[in-house]
């Protein structure tokens, strides 16, 4: 090849080249105005040129689109003079892309007070019937081991409420306009403790039918049926408040 069709090819690929980007600057001032990527870097350009084809490909609407673009432009501006780039700000294309059309994520509702007691209440209902299930089959003294049915319930109620109520205090802590001392918070556990053992030791001492003891094979179905309609209580209404 002479040193001619070597000079002709190279200029022909410089023009090629400076076609091909005076085209990617026009499909960049079609999709974003020139003037609204004004104080970009052409790094940060190229990225929000390449969302923003990305969305419309997506089959992102217009107005949700120039809005997402118009905003980060503006965030960009401010970002990029401490040497931030789009895409350590946001990640990569596809990254913002997929966040853009999820849209802004939901903040958690935080569970009432009586979800997390029902919660709860059905957590230490269903650790009980295990442990009277477990202790009746290695015991023929069942009557010994607990309180009955009542007991059973009554105490299961007090737990739920009693740590419902520590949880909405403990969650203090995280906030210092609400935040109580530590002494008030140790203060408080040992005053559940307290009014848990004297409910047990008081509803225990109810005799006849309504505080009955079962068999184990009982206490393990009640477990059983707990567990179930906590499932389902879950799944079909989103009930949470427990550390479980």
């Amino acid at each position: 090849m002479t040193k001619e069709n070597e000079q002709n090819n190279k200029q022909r690929n410089q023009e090629i080249a400076k076609k091909q980007a005076e085209k990617l600057e026009a499909q960049k001032n079609e999709a974003i105005p020139a003037k609204s990527l004004e104080g970009l870097t052409k790094r940060n350009e190229d990225y929000m040129f390449r969302l923003n084809r990305m969305l419309e490909e997506k089959g992102v609407p217009s107005e949700k689109r120039k809005q997402a673009v118009d905003e980060m432009i503006v965030e960009l501006r401010d970002k990029q003079r401490q040497g931030i780039t789009a895409s350590k700000l946001y990640g990569t294309v596809s990254e913002r892309t997929d966040a853009i059309i999820a849209g802004p994520k939901k903040k958690a509702k935080e569970p009432s007070y009586w979800s997390v007691a029902l919660d709860n209440g059905l957590i230490m209902f269903m650790m009980f019937c295990i442990m009277y299930a477990a202790l009746g089959a290695f015991s023929k003294k069942q009557a010994e081991v607990n309180g009955g049915i009542l007991t059973l319930i009554v105490t299961s109620v007090i737990a739920g409420l009693g740590m419902a109520y520590f949880y909405k205090v403990a969650g203090y802590r995280r906030d210092r306009k609400k935040r109580i001392p530590f002494w008030k918070t140790l203060l408080l556990s040992g005053a559940l403790v307290v009014i848990w053992i004297t409910a047990y030791t008081l509803v225990m001492a109810v005799p006849g039918a309504l505080n009955r003891t079962f068999e184990p094979i009982v206490y393990a179905v009640l477990a059983v049926i707990a567990f179930g309609v906590r499932y389902i209580l879950k799944k079909r209404y989103g009930l949470i408040g427990s550390i479980f």
